[in-house]
């Protein structure tokens, strides 16, 4: 009898944990592909959840077993036929549908309408799927079995198999199945599970012996969950479940946020903290040793502080320390945190009569994280101040293993309340500690001074033992200004409302301080992520020619160092475009006159283009004129000059530095933050007006200086591809399709149809331009693949140089109808370079006999993957074309396309 109730729990939560992916990946790239649409999704599934507990709870609460059974078959009826009606409705006839119509456009926080999206597409089925995990095991604890005591164990079989799911998903399940199928396995698995249910209430209706009556409760031995009395918990019980509950819950969507954000934004990076989250209810509901707690309660907070000096340091930042690194402490971290707080569940679990209220606590706690991290934060934090807060909360709650030692005599009087006098005034000191250490490198020479004495003599120590390394005075800055706090802290480790106030002293101040920096201009937080804008300098080394060595005739260069300033725009770790920030010259005016005595007449036109030179206004990072598409536009404007341009993201508008007067340029653009970043002279309120302010110019004027020009710029708000789909009377000479940029892409807009549908918006000679650098993910061979299905040619440029100022390294992929509207012809027979229009470009020899030359950019074929299916909107493996080690591995060892069959 276990056998089948664990059978069909593990069914349930496979089902549970393979749906949510499955339905992410149709609606996440509706919405941007963020973390914080992933986020939304959870706190969905999350409430889901407590709507399944809490029919549970009713349900066992008001109707005998049978009567238990008759209901819950009816609900699963009532959700079969919801997904045949889907069936019915949905355009490629799968039980799960979603409609594009209903994704929510233009909007900073679109949270309500992704509910809702999700809603029609899995809402009824989910909810009744999610009621197995409280509803099977208390139908266990009907059944009279000898295992019906403490039907908990089950619980681990549910996560078992939703860890399963979770990892299985990704691996297997994504590149063997398209969309549909998928749905319609989900079904299948559906039906399965409804039959498994009706085995399960038919055991739990005729039971084999009734259920013993509980014992007293006894002592628990430590590190044991025991089975309390079947008395009513109390209200501070129930309060510490749902904290327990709230932190990992919080952490696993923080921590995920953290991560694709501020250190890599690796696709798929999500499924790591998911799969812990799932990893420590196994863990913990199972059957742990006496030793296990002790040391994961001292173990854990350790731990803890490691990440605190992290975060507040800012020491991952530094060379040396790898993205694996950092990703590995918040890993760690999070999982023994989350390992603690579902121990501490575990063993503080009720007598099978309140299992169903238990589970509803729990349930609500999770709910309750998810909607500080998804809904709370984006709206009212500009920074991701929600992970921190959940670090400090979850110190609050760990266990304090006095409570085990043996009772000591009450104290009396005033000495009754100083421990509690201790819990408030000692993480005020605290507070008024980092406050103070924080800033004395900027304003005490003294501390700077005794840190350097101290490297000094630490690095001479280490000398005299025959090591070759020494010691920094930064690091000693580091270690006495953020070390000093967490070690202190630990010293109150055995108080954890004292442990937990302190941590959250040395958090607040840290975090306020890591966040703040004076490089930042501007900075604002929606749906889509954290954006800042930053200013900083780059060193640039120009070479001036000093003549010809007459020995080895070798050239020799001097370089010339040149400081300009940007202005950056960033998301994260992603950087989504530059401007300078002064209009200034290159220095070498005096050199040009030396350079052209003997040509002046090469000489006045450098000088004259110099002068009139704006390098405020000149494309820069992945959009430089000496890059990719400065030579797409040059082959553009020899084919359509006037023709319209079409933008997909909008960044800090660089593209806009190409539009010529009474050029039409369209910005497609998700995120009206960006816009609201960009668009200058910004929008003023009326209170503004009246006092008589003048409009606010803001540190990108790409689209502001392109209007001045005379050129028509359009922004266009929501997503590219349904805002295209509406625009059918649109052509377009040129469509550049920057949504590729970022280490997370949206499938969506690499697709058949989506291709389809931009060749479909592109003029009779039209260009299509898709950027496709990545970090992760080789986009080289799905688009050539894609170019081949949709009748399209194609020619990609690699582009390595980031020799001029503010540039960026980038690849973007050109497309066009024939080979004729690209303008390139073979370099020769065995080779696939190409130049010409698209191809070639002109570019003035500063050194050395200024002139101009031909210059030959390698424009090539797209390299092919073996296997390698094209994208299509029911069908997508990212994983076969990620560069990835561990994951292309893992593909062969099921036999699976990867990035190496080439």
């Amino acid at each position: 009898m276990p056998v089948l109730f664990a059978a069909t729990l593990f069914v349930s939560a496979t089902l549970l944990f393979m749906v949510q992916p499955m339905v992410g990946k149709m609606i996440l790239p509706l919405l941007g592909g963020s973390p914080a649409a992933w986020n939304t999704c959870m706190v969905f599934f999350q409430a889901l959840l407590l709507l399944g507990y809490l029919y549970a709870h009713h349900v066992t609460s008001k109707y005998s077993p049978a009567r238990q059974t008759a209901v819950h078959l009816g609900v699963l009826g009532a959700a079969i036929a919801w997904m045949v009606v889907a069936a019915m409705l949905s355009p490629n006839d799968a039980p799960v549908a979603v409609f594009k119509s209903l994704a929510p456009q233009g909007q900073s926080y679109p949270m309500f309408g992704v509910m809702a999206l999700l809603a029609v597409a899995i809402g009824l089925p989910f909810l009744v799927v999610s009621t197995s995990a409280p509803l099977l095991q208390k139908w266990f604890a009907y059944t009279g079995h000898p295992s019906a005591r403490d039907p908990y164990f089950l619980y681990a079989a549910s996560n078992a198999g939703s860890l399963i799911s979770l990892l299985g998903y990704p691996l297997v399940i994504e590149p063997s199945l398209t969309l549909a199928s998928q749905a319609w396995v989900w079904a299948g698995g559906f039906v399965l599970l409804m039959g498994m249910v009706y085995l399960c209430g038919q055991a739990a209706s005729s039971p084999l012996r009734p259920l013993p009556k509980s014992k007293p409760a006894t002592a628990a031995q430590p590190g044991q969950p025991s089975v309390a009395d079947p008395a009513a918990p109390t209200i501070l019980q129930k309060l510490r479940w749902l904290g327990l509950a709230f932190v990992p819950s919080s952490l696993m969507l923080g921590v995920t946020f953290h991560m694709t954000t501020d250190i890599a934004s690796v696709p798929l990076l999500w499924v790591i903290p998911l799969a812990l989250y799932l990893l420590t209810f196994i863990i913990a509901f199972g059957r742990t040793p006496s030793w296990f707690r002790p040391v994961l309660a001292n173990l854990s907070p350790v731990l803890t502080l490691l990440l605190v000096f992290v975060l507040t340091s800012k020491v991952a930042s530094r060379d040396g320390f790898t993205p694996f690194m950092a990703l590995s402490i918040h890993v760690i971290v999070y999982f023994f945190t989350a390992l603690l707080m579902h121990t501490e569940l575990a063993r503080e679990r009720p007598h099978p009569t309140h299992l169903t209220e238990y589970y509803l606590w729990i349930s609500m706690g999770g709910v309750l994280g998810g909607i500080f991290n998804a809904l709370i934060a984006p709206v009212f934090f500009n920074e991701a101040y929600e992970y921190p807060i959940a670090i400090a909360i979850g110190c609050l709650l760990i266990p304090s293993l006095t409570e085990d030692a043996e009772p000591t005599p009450e104290p009396t009087g005033w000495r009754r309340w100083r421990p509690y006098m201790l819990d408030v005034l000692i993480p005020l000191a605290m507070l008024c500690l980092v406050s103070w250490l924080t800033v004395l490198p900027e304003r005490a020479d003294w501390f700077v001074s005794a840190c350097n004495w101290v490297a000094e003599k630490i690095t001479a120590a280490l000398q005299f033992c025959g090591m070759s390394v020494g010691v920094s005075p930064d690091t000693i800055q580091i270690l006495a200004v953020y070390a000093v706090p967490c070690i202190l802290c630990f010293f109150f480790i055995d108080r954890p409302v004292r442990f937990g106030l302190c941590v959250a002293a040395v958090l607040g101040v840290g975090m306020y301080r890591a966040y703040e920096s004076k490089d930042t201009v501007d900075a604002a937080r929606s749906f889509f992520g954290i954006l800042r804008v930053e200013h900083y300098g780059e060193r640039q080394a120009l070479l001036r020619f000093e003549g010809t060595d007459p020995e080895d005739g070798e050239k020799k260069f001097f370089a010339y160092p040149f400081d300009h300033r940007f202005y950056k725009l960033s998301h994260g770790t992603t950087l989504h475009g530059m401007q300078a920030a002064e209009s200034d010259t290159y220095p070498l005016k005096d050199d040009l006159k030396t350079l052209g005595a003997t040509s002046p007449w090469n000489t006045l036109l450098t000088l004259g283009a110099q002068a009139a030179w704006d390098f405020r206004q000149e494309p820069l990072t992945y959009y430089h004129r000496t890059g990719p598409v400065g030579k797409i536009f040059h082959r553009f404007r020899e084919v359509d000059p006037n023709g319209d341009v079409a933008m997909v993201g909008l960044g800090s508008g660089s593209a806009a530095a190409y539009a010529t007067p009474g050029q039409k340029l369209t910005f497609y653009e998700i995120d009206p933050t960006v816009i609201a970043m960009v668009e200058t002279p910004k929008v003023m309120n009326p209170d503004e007006v009246a006092k008589g302010e003048k409009p606010r110019m803001g540190p990108f004027t790409f689209i502001d200086d392109a209007r001045k020009r005379s050129a028509t710029i359009e922004l266009v708000l929501g997503d590219a591809r349904l805002k295209l789909e509406e625009h059918t009377d649109r052509k377009y000479a040129l469509l550049l399709v920057d949504a590729f940029s970022s280490d997370s892409i949206p499938v969506h807009l690499l697709t058949k149809e989506a291709l389809l549908l931009y060749k479909d918006r592109l003029t009779e000679h039209g260009l299509l331009a898709l950027h496709i650098s990545n970090r992760y993910i080789d986009l080289e061979p799905v688009v050539g693949v894609l170019a081949k299905e949709t009748g399209l040619v194609a020619r990609v440029f690699r582009d390595d140089d980031q020799s001029p100022p503010g540039k960026a390294r980038s690849s973007w992929v050109v497309l066009a109808k024939t080979d004729a509207d690209l303008g390139d012809e073979i370099l020769g027979t065995d080779s696939d370079e190409r130049y010409g229009a698209i191809a070639g470009g002109f570019g003035y020899d500063l050194f050395d006999n200024p002139r101009y030359e031909f210059f030959v950019f390698p424009w090539k074929k797209l390299r092919t993957q073996k296997n390698l299916r094209p994208w299509t909107d029911d069908y997508s493996d990212v994983l076969a074309v990620m560069q990835m080690k561990e994951i292309q591995a893992v593909r062969r060892f099921f036999g699976l396309p990867t990035a190496q069959d080439d």
